[in-house]
């Protein structure tokens, strides 16, 4: 039997990706939020109305405020709060609903600063790292209401910690996008503008586990399917690559040969930071199949045919 399955955040990065598989998907009845202007999931009562008006069965929750390491300076009260509120709102109403199962995409940063290799047992062990606290700290309440819904109410939902995500569709402004695609923007500027350098934001060392969002997306839907319980896992390949590492692999993909300035001034982050997936790869059996290489390049190849409506 279809259930109604509803997705929210359906017009950002992650949530378009997952809207074309729900799409092509005959099992469930498909229903979107796509942003706020939709409806506001802040506003309790009327998101409440929404889930009991289209007798929503399962939500997939991609909406989020975030950004690249520059909002996690400049808008730190509003990562926190909006983010929070959001996860509040979430559990309550589903609980409330009757929903069978709320899924959650995690940015990895929650985990401590102190790991390289985030494991699901680690997770509570530590600080995260200041340039991502606010928003970090938000998704461990996510982690945090999940277990507590379903310890008083048996209310079942999965959050699933993802790498960075990349790929067709992402944002490419240099302030709201993570360093991949920031890199894609500055190296494509570069090559059409004939400049024979880019600056890098700090040493170029800091590792990153990156996931094609396609595989990101895949993670979610087959959360679906999960047993009743509370979930928690990592989706990941496990592999780092340093910054500078990927500035090369998108340079090649451009065919541009310019130089690579680093300012130091400029905070790094988290030095490495990569998942352990093996539960997730257990509980979903299921892991990534697309290699860096491969992503950059089908990235890449979206962005130059759609530049005109990126830049």
């Amino acid at each position: 039997m279809s259930k109604n399955v509803l997705l929210i955040g359906s017009d950002g990065f992650l949530g378009k990706n997952v809207k074309s598989i729900l799409k092509e998907s005959k099992k469930n009845n498909f229903f979107e939020i796509r942003n706020s202007e939709d409806i506001d999931i802040l506003d309790y009562d009327l998101f409440f109305k929404y889930l009991i008006e289209n007798d929503i069965n399962k939500i997939i929750n991609c909406a989020a405020f975030v950004g690249g390491i520059s909002y996690g300076y400049k808008y730190q009260a509003d990562l926190l709060s909006i983010n929070s509120q959001m996860a509040i709102n979430l559990y309550k109403a589903s609980k409330d609903t009757n929903v069978s199962m709320l899924i959650n995409p995690i940015s990895n940063c929650a985990y401590p600063e102190k790991y390289k290799e985030y494991e699901e047992s680690k997770f509570w062990d530590g600080k995260i790292h200041e340039s991502v606290f606010n928003y970090g700290l938000s998704k461990r309440l996510f982690v945090g209401l999940g277990e507590a819904y379903y310890k008083q109410f048996n209310f079942s939902s999965s959050n699933i910690v993802m790498s960075n995500m990349y790929g067709p569709l992402d944002h490419f402004e240099i302030e709201r996008s993570h360093a991949l695609g920031a890199l894609i923007l500055k190296i494509h500027n570069a090559k059409k503008n004939n400049i024979g350098f880019i600056e890098i934001w700090g040493t170029g060392k800091p590792i990153r586990e990156w996931l094609y969002v396609q595989d990101g997306a895949e993670s979610l839907i087959r959360a679906l399917d999960l047993e009743p319980g509370h979930h928690f896992f990592n989706v990941g390949s496990g592999q780092g690559y340093s910054v500078i590492e990927v500035a090369n692999k998108i340079a090649r993909e451009f065919e541009w040969d310019g130089e690579f300035k680093l300012d130091t001034s400029k905070p790094d982050g988290v030095l490495e930071k990569k998942v352990n997936p093996k539960l997730g790869e257990t509980i979903l059996n299921w892991s990534p199949k697309t290699t860096i290489d491969e992503g950059i390049k089908q990235t890449v190849e979206w962005f130059i045919e759609n530049e005109k409506n990126i830049t």
